[in-house]
């Protein structure tokens, strides 16, 4: 990719200014990877073929959703982007708040899921796991009543009271199962298919 100085005027007063007034062009390399049902995708890369051979290409596909539906819990279930105000105290505040409650639902649920693996695993007809959305919905209701209970017995009462709600909302783990993915427009912003937690 050639680097003009159309494409380099926009990096002026920016952090990669550096680089891309130092270098004329740069490589790109495309991948094709099949994946299971036996369509194709083309990544777009720069990383070196010697220490990564396209065979390793479908595995960090997948490794990716992951990350992917991390994001999606901070975005469609924690509503991240909802800030309450425009100054970047209030900004940074809300980002923090939901990075928090978003890791302590994480910790709860990895928690009881860690206690419970024999139960979860052995007592249903499918193993199960928690149910995420419903956690964080509970957790997003009771957080701030057991943050502000003064007595120490009260707030371990909550927190228990908060582990036992949790670990009553299960739902199965069901592998191998791929949906035909119907792109376009959602019919409404308040979608069926992705749930608020609260």
């Amino acid at each position: 990719i050639t680097l003009t100085k159309a494409r380099r005027r926009n990096y002026i007063g920016k952090k990669e200014e550096t680089i891309m007034m130092s270098r004329d062009s740069f490589s790109m390399r495309f991948v094709k990877v099949c994946l299971d049902d036996g369509k194709s995708e083309i990544f777009a890369t720069n990383l070196p073929r010697d220490k990564f051979p396209e065979e390793c290409f479908a595995e960090l596909y997948h490794m990716r959703w992951g990350i992917e539906t991390a994001y999606e819990v901070l975005k469609d279930r924690l509503k991240i982007e909802n800030f309450t105000g425009i100054k970047s105290v209030l900004i940074e505040q809300d980002i923090n708040s939901t990075i928090y409650v978003s890791n302590l639902a994480e910790d709860i649920i990895c928690d009881i899921e860690e206690s419970s693996r024999e139960h979860l695993k052995n007592d249903y007809k499918h193993t199960m796991q928690l149910n995420r959305n419903l956690s964080i919905g509970l957790l997003k209701n009771d957080l701030i009543y057991i943050l502000i209970e003064k007595d120490g017995n009260k707030k371990v009462a909550l927190l228990q009271a908060l582990y036992d709600e949790i670990s009553k909302n299960v739902v199965p783990i069901r592998h191998d199962r791929h949906y035909h993915r119907t792109k376009g427009q959602l019919a409404a912003n308040f979608s069926n298919t992705h749930k608020r937690s609260f």
